[in-house]
């Protein structure tokens, strides 16, 4: 697609100047930004960082880049937890630290009671979970001192003991949390000159994708490895697409902070190049004056249906499925239709529950759309694997070294292949590890043992030990493909950040909640449960939450290409089993009142 002259206008802008760009859902805000960064690498000798939301943008981004000149010496382009992880990893000894991200929630709740009852302070587990979740916001909020805590929350002042035992938690099992790598990278630049010297002479340029999800963190973050020196920087967003406020983002950094603080020349696409003109019809009655349509644009379509109970909903969707797959071609969409160009979107994961079972009855192939930081070995020898390898990784590791335990104390058939296992694990090297060597050497245990196995549960047992190894070994190869580094540190970091994870759908219907499809698109799109209460969500009762809402209900309708499909049930089922009768979310009558 040829940029349009408001997208040249931005691309080929003044080097060295900062940038704001306002830029709607479809307006092909990341393919400017991709072209922003071709157009500096190849009219200056500068680097730049590109800082994405997901890592599968970022692999996007570093695709369209491959031609550029010396792409990997000079475009860094990762997410911001990326950044802050490469920072730690490279200078975190030079504040004595060294630390080990705790992905797990169940770990860090654990890691906080041994450390309460050690101490002798009580705390219930039950409380723990909400108490963790406001430790993440002192975090990034970047709340770094007590009486700064004290001001914002007076009312509050048990929280910051419980704060400071959890860090201290943390710290004397050698680990961090997500937002400790955020907390930790900033404090380290902050009181490092020369290490934010080392960054801003290589990289005179940054530019961050959908930055109206900035926390106070995230954006402390960049500009201080901004600092006086580096004034080019180009932040691209749209409001209207704010939806992670629970994480503590908020459009301000996009639109108010970043504005005060770095005086941006200011640019606004409304263009959508990717929905049909019903879609963007439909899009400007949820945000008025959002989109603006093209002219060449499909007609497109747009339906809604009340069903009377989510088994109706359900049926009528699989109806409309099969249909499509009959109908085999259209006009509007390229291609054949398969089951791969469809996604159905709920608020939440629950109300696809009745679909996922009618889906089952009808053998129509599905694949629930996860987060990108999911990933499980689950065979018995895949987790004595990961296990093992975090304790050799970290000596204070105590959480993972007791689940080893337990699971080394099962008897059964395989405990050689779990010893073995172990000793592979032992003589690894933590810096350069020879991991292609290590499953061949566990292959071919597998082939031997698995020759003289008869019976089907054993055989059942080692065909998932296999397939955890073969996992782990496609995470190694993408680890090095992607020269992400060379250690098993880095490796696990990689992981745990979610850069290594695969979403292929593998030609099935795809089923996602609105924020996992988050910057993704298909031709069809099936948005169900539209009742109040579930979209919008019962906790929303500020008109902040529910203009938050909003912007959920924005994205799930703009991630629609050609047709759009916004249904409710009448009734569903809770779960506890009993039935309610519901009512239309205010989005949906919005919408089918036009």
């Amino acid at each position: 697609m040829n940029l349009s002259e408001k997208q040249k206008e931005i691309v080929n802008a003044p080097i060295g100047e900062a940038m704001q760009v306002l830029a709607s859902a479809g307006s092909g805000k990341t393919r400017v930004l991709t072209e922003r960064i071709k157009y500096i690498l190849n009219n200056s000798r500068d680097g730049v960082i590109g800082i994405t939301f997901t890592n599968k943008a970022a692999e996007e981004m570093q695709n369209r880049l491959i031609d550029c000149e010396n792409i990997n010496e000079r475009a860094w382009i990762a997410t911001i937890h990326s950044v802050a992880q490469h920072i730690l990893e490279r200078y975190e000894h030079t504040i004595g630290l060294d630390l080990h991200l705790y992905e797990r929630e169940e770990d860090r709740i654990e890691i906080y009671l041994q450390f309460a009852k050690e101490n002798g302070f009580d705390i219930e587990k039950e409380n723990i979970k909400k108490y963790i979740e406001k430790f993440s916001w002192i975090k990034r909020e970047l709340i770094l001192e007590k009486e700064d805590f004290f001001n914002k929350y007076p009312n509050e002042m048990d929280i910051w003991e419980y704060y400071q035992n959890y860090q201290n938690a943390l710290l004397n099992s050698a680990g961090m949390d997500y937002d400790d790598m955020l907390l930790y990278a900033y404090k380290l630049l902050r009181d490092n000159e020369s290490i934010c010297k080392i960054y801003r002479a290589k990289y005179k340029h940054i530019c961050v994708d959908e930055a109206q999800d900035l926390n106070k963190a995230q954006y402390e973050l960049i500009k201080i490895l901004c600092g006086d020196a580096i004034k080019s920087i180009l932040m691209v967003g749209d409001k209207n697409q704010m939806i992670y406020g629970f994480n503590g983002s908020s459009s301000d950094y996009l639109c108010k902070f970043f504005v005060e603080d770095f005086k941006p020349k200011k640019y606004e696409l409304i263009e959508n190049f990717r929905s049909t003109k019903e879609v963007i019809r439909v899009s400007n009655i949820l945000k008025p004056n959002s989109q603006k349509e093209m002219e060449y644009a499909y007609t497109g379509l747009v339906e809604f249906n009340i069903c009377e109970t989510e088994d109706s909903e359900a049926n009528w969707i699989i109806e409309k499925i099969n249909s499509f797959l009959n109908l085999k071609e259209d006009k509007e969409i390229e291609g054949e239709i398969s089951l791969d160009k469809m996604v159905v979107i709920a608020r939440n994961r629950f109300a696809l529950c009745k679909l996922k079972e009618k889906l089952k009855e009808n053998n129509i192939l599905y694949f629930f759309k996860k987060g990108e930081r999911d990933y499980l070995l689950e065979s018995q020898f895949g987790q004595i694997l990961d296990y093992s390898i975090r304790c050799k990784l970290n000596s204070k590791n105590w959480i993972d070294k007791n689940k080893l335990d337990v699971l080394l104390k099962t008897e059964g058939k395989f405990n050689s292949i779990y010893n073995q296992l172990l000793n592979f694990i032992d003589d690894l090297d933590i810096e350069e590890p020879n991991i292609p060597k290590f499953i061949k050497s566990m292959d071919d245990i597998f082939s031997n043992i698995g020759k003289n196995l008869e019976n089907d549960k054993e055989i059942e047992e080692l065909n998932h030990s296999k397939s955890d190894l073969d996992m782990f070994n496609s995470y190694w190869t993408k680890f090095k493909r992607l020269g992400l580094g060379n250690s098993l540190n880095s490796f696990y970091n990689a992981l745990a950040l979610g850069k290594l994870t695969s979403n292929s759908n593998n030609g099935g219907l795809t089923l996602s909640t609105v924020h996992t499809m988050k910057g993704l698109e298909k031709d069809i799109v099936f948005l169900i449960g539209m009742c109040e209460g579930i979209f919008p969500d019962y906790r929303a009762t500020s008109n902040k939450e529910i203009e938050e809402e909003r912007n959920n209900a924005f994205v799930a309708v703009t991630r629609a290409k050609r047709w759009l499909f916004v249904s409710y049930p009448q009734q569903r089922m809770t779960q506890w089993g009993g039935s309610r009768f519901q009512t239309a979310s205010r989005f949906f009558m919005e919408m089918k009142a036009v």
